[in-house]
């Protein structure tokens, strides 16, 4: 059976002043301007039909309650989706992302990173004022930080920098940043009603792809049963089997596929009853990689361990297979 048991930032625009013509102009020009891709971002989601609603890089994390995050850099959209039977847009946000396009490689870019992301810590405006002083007006009434860099960012990117978050504005509607997303402020507070630190991912894509119920269950279905045939071969006594989930550029911690297989084929002849117990499980996709996480809870013969763990999976010849791994826990990986 499958698893199913499972934030310096943006530069402070001079303040409105009547006697400067070129004010004048901007105001009418930022209204257009979010009008206008608010109705290209409404006539793209028309043209999708109706069982065609759901952005590709949600692949699982059916629980009731669960809510995604996804932004569109290209249509400065930041839409809310939670499950209960099915999924459903509950809200969708005008924001905007960095000064500059494309994804995010190293500190002072004024890019937006591209991934999957959680969100872990909160900032309130009075929590932001004690904390930054002045300078904390940009940030408006709140805050939440991602956790970018990702160990996918680090480890497979290379990529640097820090204090990407989602916030709201001095502004009364939200202006280009030095790489965060930002809201206005109501749609900021809004926002917080769906938000569960720890517990809420972020999906930013330079433009969102929808796909239909059938591409996403096939999909869905494929990936749960390698997570799924991923732990019986670890729970056996087959060792190669089990290495055959990993591909040859698999990398964990300081090892590479050769060295940590040839450990792996060590420790399988002196650790017996293997039992694995996977739950909180979450599937999601970003740049042809799927993020899987999880709680695992790790029982053998000489340890006992609980933690959180995610695996990077990418496609090698239409298979499958784990590129990297992270884990928290103790148990061996």
């Amino acid at each position: 059976m499958l698893l199913y048991g499972f934030i310096k930032e943006t530069i402070t625009p001079e303040p409105f002043r009547l006697k400067d013509l070129s004010t004048l102009l901007i105001k009418p020009m930022s209204f257009f301007k979010s009008f206008l891709l608010t109705f290209l971002f409404l006539f793209h989601l028309s043209s999708v039909k109706a069982d065609e609603l759901l952005p590709s890089s949600m692949i699982f994390f059916d629980y009731p309650g669960s809510t995604v995050l996804v932004v569109d850099k290209s249509y400065c959209r930041l839409m809310v989706y939670q499950f209960q039977d099915e999924w459903e847009l509950k809200q969708s946000f005008s924001c905007t992302t960095g000064k500059k396009t494309g994804d995010k490689l190293k500190e002072g870019d004024l890019k937006t990173p591209n991934g999957v992301y959680w969100l872990f810590k909160s900032w309130s405006g009075l929590e932001l004022a004690e904390y930054f002083g002045k300078a904390a007006n940009v940030y408006g009434v709140g805050s939440f930080e991602l956790t970018y860099p990702n160990y996918l960012d680090l480890v497979l990117y290379g990529k640097n920098g820090d204090g990407i978050w989602i916030h709201g504005t001095s502004e009364g509607e939200p202006v280009a940043t030095r790489g965060c997303i930002s809201v206005s402020n109501p749609d900021f507070l809004n926002l917080s009603q769906f938000v569960t630190l720890a517990t809420t991912p972020v999906i930013i894509k330079e433009e969102v792809r929808f796909v239909n119920a059938q591409e996403r269950n096939q999909k869905q279905q494929a990936l749960l049963a390698f997570v799924e045939l991923w732990k019986r071969s670890w729970e056996s006594d087959d060792v190669e089997h089990y290495l055959s989930f990993y591909s040859e550029k698999f990398r964990t911690g300081g090892s590479n596929y050769k060295s940590w297989a040839k450990r792996k084929r060590v420790l399988n002849k002196r650790i017996e009853q293997r039992k694995i117990h996977i739950s909180d499980l979450s599937i999601l996709e970003s740049k042809n990689v799927v993020h899987v996480r999880f709680v695992q809870d790790y029982s053998s013969s000489n340890i006992t361990d609980i933690g959180m763990k995610e695996l990077f999976i990418t496609q090698e010849n239409g298979q499958y297979k784990i590129c990297l791994l992270y884990t928290s826990d103790a148990a061996d990986e």
